[in-house]
């Protein structure tokens, strides 16, 4: 370990040793989506993780502001994986980074699987062919998917892996589905309830007459389940729940805990609409 790489996580050790930040350091991580993936893929570069597959083609919009890690009025039409590549090469120089401006497609799968350890998918519900794409070679591959989310003030991760159902066979959806069952069929595997507080505008953005809301809690408590889940799947410790098996947290409630997604009890795909924190 470099005296640098000593120097900037000193404060880690105690919680970890210099063995187990190596460990970290080693691993590769492609981050899928960086929106509300801003706030992970920086977390994991202050947790010590220094290589990294990056991908997002969009620019931040104004809207973004009231969430996403890099978005503010200087960023307001900037590339999201400039402005966040940028960070991460201000918080750590040694960070080895590439870039996949077009987004994770058909076309460069196989330069963004090539060499991963793991995979955060924040690929947009909208962006659904490559979601699936990507997770249906990564679970052939045997490579480990944290596929996270947020409703509302909380957030939920579900860790996808070589031994569990893959994403495609959990939540039901396939290529071609229509837009709107396809992000009811997401939601109802990625949470155990929708919360009362936003379930009259969740039903609208199913219906196609309203956006879906966010808040930057949601998004801050999704990346920090995410970069924890992985860390503790790569050091061995913890309790480690994988697929259909999550983690949600819904901090209104006090709730941080282990939950069976409905896509695997069989819930109807209109039975989520009636489950109000």
């Amino acid at each position: 370990m470099d005296e640098l790489y000593r120097e900037r996580f000193a404060r880690t050790i105690g919680i970890m040793g210099e063995e187990e930040l190596e460990r970290i350091r080693s691993t590769k991580v492609g981050v899928a989506g960086l929106g509300m993936g801003g706030s992970t893929f920086i977390n994991l570069v202050r947790m010590g993780f220094e290589r990294f597959h990056v991908a997002d083609p969009d620019v931040y919009e104004r809207t973004n502001i009231n969430r996403q890690r890099a978005a503010k009025e200087s960023t307001v039409h900037r590339r999201k994986d400039e402005s966040l590549i940028a960070e991460a090469r201000d918080i750590n120089p040694a960070v080895e980074i590439e870039d996949f401006p077009d987004g994770v497609q058909a076309e460069n799968m196989d330069r963004w699987l090539d060499g991963l350890d793991w995979i955060v998918d924040v690929i947009d519900i909208y962006a659904m062919e490559p979601k699936l794409l990507m997770n249906e070679r990564a679970h052939q591959m045997g490579i480990p998917v944290a596929s996270s989310a947020t409703l509302g003030y909380g957030a939920v991760v579900l860790v996808f892996d070589s031994s569990t159902p893959s994403f495609s066979e959990l939540s039901g959806i396939t290529s071609g589905m229509d837009d709107g069952q396809a992000l009811e069929r997401f939601v109802q595997m990625m949470f155990p309830e929708v919360p009362g507080y936003m379930l009259a505008q969740a039903q609208l953005a199913m219906e196609g007459k309203g956006h879906i809301p966010f808040v930057v809690t949601g998004v801050e408590l999704s990346a920090a389940l995410v970069v924890l889940e992985i860390t503790k799947q790569i050091l061995g410790i913890g309790t480690c729940p994988r697929a259909p098996a999550g983690i949600f947290c819904e901090p209104l409630d006090l709730r941080l805990e282990q939950f069976t997604s409905r896509a695997a009890a069989g819930a109807s795909e209109q039975e989520w609409t009636s489950q109000p924190s």
